[in-house]
């Protein structure tokens, strides 16, 4: 299990972001200001992952060794340790609530933690890994939104915490990977919440919005209202899924699919595009002018409907849940599948949002090649160790439970709540 979140004395960081589609790393260091300034930086194509899951541990091992090693020379730097995202593994979200009596007296430390522990054991955690522990408010004698029970009087103290897990398997592969590395996990950090502490303005973390990630793998995507994630999930869909639809249907092998994609691509259609004609190559021909013509529109077709469906199954798992109040009137899409011609125009008017780009920010020393949607995870990950988040975010504290749970639907609470 990872261990509880310790940074280093002399600040230095490295952030590890396993993609499906690539594997980028930073090294930084934070200073007294908790300000990350970037070291060095590595990325390049992934192996071994597959729907944001390690499926070949050697060649995962290998990619991780290659591309640490390049942000350790560029930081001229020795890393031994690494914050790491996950995006595939089944990360899932639910409430967990408990009360203790404190019997009319001062609200002290140790009735805090009894009153965490206990909440803790309630999560029906059985073959997952904790992720993170959000505590999302504590409650007075059944008063509701106390932010700092410490100091105050009461009969009855609760909480309500947000639990965020993953299977046990994924996550045991990405420390074994990186072990083979020679490198320790510090901590695992789902990735919708590390691209949203990239991405989303302070405003928009308070206030309330929806944080799509779109990788090459799985699409992450959480909701943040009050300063924190109150909600993650992913679905097993992502950037690659498009490519190979695009292959399917216009009978063209993958690596230009990927290529037309890029170049062509887009998730509005324009009405130029039934008679915009592009050349896409045959599958098994080796010369390219053997290839048949299609429009921009076929290709458009494609990218739209699959884009919509993702965004329609991302609006109906929010539905579900019963998170759309919460959700905000604002849609922040990231990951490498944003710059995707179109693709807020299409989230938010499918989620019925104001949608925009997320570019991530908040590291010293980003240049423009780095400040780009498909690094927020990574640089997510440096914000989330540059903000000290385990502070609130006490997962490294959690226990597996094997009671009975009391834990109900994430709507229930935020009905109470909003």
């Amino acid at each position: 299990m990872s261990k509880t979140l310790l940074r280093p004395p002399s600040g230095l960081v490295a952030a590890l972001d396993i993609g499906s589609a690539k594997m980028a790393c930073m090294v930084a260091r934070i200073g007294g200001d908790r300000k990350p300034r970037l070291l060095g930086f590595g990325h390049q194509a992934s192996a071994g992952v597959k729907k944001g899951v390690i499926v070949d541990m050697e060649a995962a091992t290998q990619a991780i060794s290659a591309v640490v090693h390049d942000a350790e020379m560029m930081a001229e730097e020795r890393v031994s340790s690494v914050f790491v995202s996950m995006s595939g593994g089944g990360a899932d979200s639910c409430i967990a609530h408990a009360e203790t009596p404190v019997s009319g007296r001062a609200i002290q430390e140790m009735d805090v933690q009894r009153v965490l522990n206990l909440a803790r054991g309630q999560a029906p955690l059985i073959g997952r890994r904790v992720l993170h522990v959000l505590p999302l408010g504590f409650a007075l004698d059944g008063q509701r939104g106390i932010e700092e029970p410490r100091g105050l009087h009461a009969e009855k103290l609760g909480v309500d915490l947000h639990v965020v897990s993953a299977d046990e398997g994924p996550a045991r592969n990405i420390e074994a990977s990186a072990a083979g590395a020679d490198l320790e996990v510090s901590t695992i950090v789902a990735s919708g919440y590390a691209s949203g502490l990239a991405v989303l303005k302070p405003d928009e973390q308070d206030l309330g919005a929806t944080l799509i990630d779109i990788g090459g793998g799985s699409v992450s995507f959480a909701i943040f209202n009050g300063g924190k994630p109150i909600f993650v999930d992913s679905i097993p869909i992502g950037g690659q899924t498009l490519t190979h639809d695009i292959a399917l249907v216009l009978k063209t092998p993958v690596l230009d699919a990927e290529r037309l994609k890029a170049i062509d691509g887009s998730c509005i259609a324009a009405a130029a595009d039934e008679h915009r004609l592009i050349a896409v190559p045959a599958i098994g021909e080796d010369d390219a002018a053997n290839g048949h013509p299609a429009t921009r529109a076929d290709l458009v077709r494609v990218i739209h409907v699959r884009m919509e469906e993702t965004f329609e199954m991302i609006a109906q798992r929010i539905r579900d849940a019963g998170m759309e109040r919460a959700s905000g009137g604002s849609l922040v899409l990231t990951g490498g599948g944003a710059n995707l011609h179109g693709v807020a125009e299409l989230a938010g008017k499918v989620m019925g949002k104001r949608a925009r780009i997320g570019m991530p920010a908040g590291v010293l020393g980003l240049d423009q090649q780095m400040a780009d949607p498909g690094f927020a995870s990574v640089v997510g990950l440096l914000r989330y160790a540059a903000e000290d988040a385990a502070g609130v975010d006490i997962a490294q504290l959690a226990a597996v439970a094997n009671g009975q749970s009391v834990i109900g639907r994430l709507g229930a609470w935020f009905k109470e709540h909003f």
